[in-house]
């Protein structure tokens, strides 16, 4: 992903004060749940540093 927003449907982009760029994003599962995916900016590409499936989520 070269183009890089602020805000998306399936999650966001943050620049943390010290680091890389760091993004957040949530993809559907076939088992209704989702899949939250952390990555971190390479300079080439994102490189994904963590997932974890999550059940429910909501707006707070």
């Amino acid at each position: 992903m070269s183009g890089l927003s602020v805000a998306d449907a399936n999650g966001f982009v943050y620049e943390p004060v010290r680091g890389p760029k760091r993004k957040i994003e949530f993809r559907e599962r076939a088992d209704e749940g989702f899949e939250r995916i952390e990555a971190v900016w390479t300079g080439c590409n994102w490189r994904v540093t963590g997932r974890e499936v999550v059940l429910t989520m909501r707006r707070i």
